[in-house]
């Protein structure tokens, strides 16, 4: 990416590029780690080379997650899913795929998955649907004082005949 930064490419493609319609195209690797620094300018870049017929390539991908490789012997119970992923997982065509494999890493490492941020019923519905163990957000509760949360807990247990006196709260 240093080196795109300070070339001028687009320039050299139009002084260059042959108007032959059999040309196979370019295609530019650039390390992982580079294009996580700037995304802002890697999608610039890329949709510049677009009519040239010239793509980038994100080479040594997964190693700047390195970490995800270690998973397994990270000492957590559970993940929890950010909500810039949860919001529109019902529908995004990203952010859908991404959560099932989310949910789907964390269980082959035994763990649960707590997807954060659940706004809408749709939402809910998808990442169950994937196999989301938990959920939070205000969909399924506002934020409240820990006297109100005391008083809906020991509400819900005397409905179920339980009583909540006895525990610790």
């Amino acid at each position: 990416m240093p080196a795109l930064v300070k070339i001028s490419i687009e320039e050299i493609l139009k002084a260059h590029h042959a108007a032959n319609e059999k040309w196979p195209g370019l295609i530019i690797d650039v390390p992982e780690e580079q294009i996580v620094t700037d995304l802002a300018f890697a999608s610039e870049l890329s949709k510049k080379l677009e009519p040239y017929n010239v793509r980038l390539a994100i080479d040594n991908f997964g190693r700047a997650y390195s970490s995800l490789s270690k998973a397994e012997e990270l000492p957590f119970e559970e993940l929890k899913l950010d909500q810039s992923f949860v919001a529109d997982c019902g529908t995004d065509k990203v952010n859908a795929p991404l959560c099932k494999t989310v949910i789907d890493l964390a269980h082959s490492f035994g763990r649960y998955v707590v997807a954060v941020g659940i706004e809408k019923a749709a939402d809910a519905l998808a990442l169950v649907s994937m196999g989301c163990d938990y959920g939070q957000g205000f969909l399924l509760g506002q934020p409240m004082p820990e006297e109100r949360f005391v008083s809906l807990l020991r509400q819900r247990a005397a409905t179920q005949g339980r009583s909540l006196d006895s525990a610790k709260v």
